[in-house]
C-alpha cells in the first residue's frame, strides 16, 4: 500500500476547495476556543452539524474533490446521491443507489452487500462507499464483494472516520469499528492485492480533539484544516483499483 504522510495543502487544487477555504476563513469563530477546553460534555453532540459543517465531512469532502476525475461511467453511491453527480457531472453515464431498505425511495438496488446478492460482477466504472465501513459487521466480506462488482480497472474511493464520535445508543445505526491508515490499507489489499491502495488520512491532533469536541470546520482556520498528520486523522481514505 502508498500512504501518504505529507502535510500541508491538498495534491489537488480545484475552484470547490478554494471556495470552501475562503468560507472556512470568512466564517472562522475564534471566540469558540473560549469554550474548547471547559467541561467534559462536547459543544455539539452530533458530530458537529448543529454548529456548521462537521470535521470529518470537511475532509471527505476534501478527499472527493482531490479525486473527482474517477467519478464517471457506471457510478454506484450508498443511499443517496451525494457525491457522484455533483463531481463526477457528464462523466457519470449511469447512477445506481444502494441500500439495504426498499423504503429508500432512492435506492435503485436494495441489497445486502455482506451476504450473496443479484448484483452484477464487473458491473462498475467507480464505487463511492464514504462512512459505510464503520457500520457493517461483517465488512471484509462487502470488500470482497467491491472487488466482485468492479470492472477491470474500475475505482473504489472509500472514506472512514479514525477519530470522531461513536454514534450514542439511541441512534439508528451501530458503529462497529474504526480504521487507521494502516488497517484501511491491510483490509483493502486483502482482495485487490499488494500495493493496489493509496491511503490518506486527513487531519491533525488539533482538528481531531475540535471533532471530539464537537466543534466545526467553521470554527477552524484553513491553516489547522490543512495540516494533516497520520497520527491523529479524523478522516481515513484510501483510493484502489481493481486490476485486470
Amino acid at each position: 500500500m502508498r500512504i501518504t504522510e505529507d502535510e500541508g495543502r491538498p495534491a489537488v487544487d480545484s475552484p470547490g476547495i478554494r471556495l470552501r477555504n475562503r468560507l472556512a476563513r470568512f466564517r472562522f469563530r475564534p471566540w469558540v476556543r473560549l469554550l474548547f477546553g471547559f467541561g467534559t460534555r462536547p459543544l455539539d453532540g452530533f458530530w458537529g452539524w448543529g454548529r456548521g459543517t462537521p470535521i470529518h465531512r470537511w475532509y471527505l469532502d476534501r478527499f472527493i474533490e482531490e479525486h473527482a476525475a474517477d467519478i464517471g461511467g457506471h457510478v454506484l453511491e450508498f443511499s443517496e446521491d451525494r457525491y457522484a453527480t455533483r463531481h463526477g457531472g457528464a462523466r457519470v453515464t449511469k447512477l445506481d443507489i444502494v441500500d439495504l431498505e426498499a423504503t429508500n425511495r432512492a435506492a435503485t438496488i436494495v441489497a445486502d452487500l455482506t451476504k450473496p446478492n443479484a448484483v452484477p460482477s464487473a458491473a462498475f466504472d467507480c464505487i463511492l462507499c464514504t462512512h459505510v465501513l464503520h457500520l457493517v459487521g461483517d465488512y471484509p466480506a462487502m470488500l470482497a464483494e467491491f472487488h466482485r462488482m468492479l470492472k477491470p480497472g474500475g475505482v473504489l474511493l472509500v472514506a472512514v472516520p479514525q477519530m470522531s464520535m461513536a454514534a450514542a445508543k439511541d441512534m439508528p445505526w451501530i458503529e462497529f469499528w474504526r480504521f487507521t491508515p494502516v488497517g484501511l490499507g491491510l483490509a483493502l489489499e486483502k482482495d485487490f492485492g499488494p500495493g493496489a491502495a493509496a491511503i490518506r488520512g486527513y487531519g491533525n491532533s488539533l482538528t481531531s480533539a475540535a471533532e471530539i469536541r464537537g466543534l466545526a470546520a467553521e470554527d477552524m482556520t484553513e491553516r489547522e484544516l490543512l495540516v494533516d498528520d497520520n497520527r491523529f486523522a479524523v478522516e481515513v481514505c484510501g483510493r484502489v483499483v481493481r486490476r485486470a
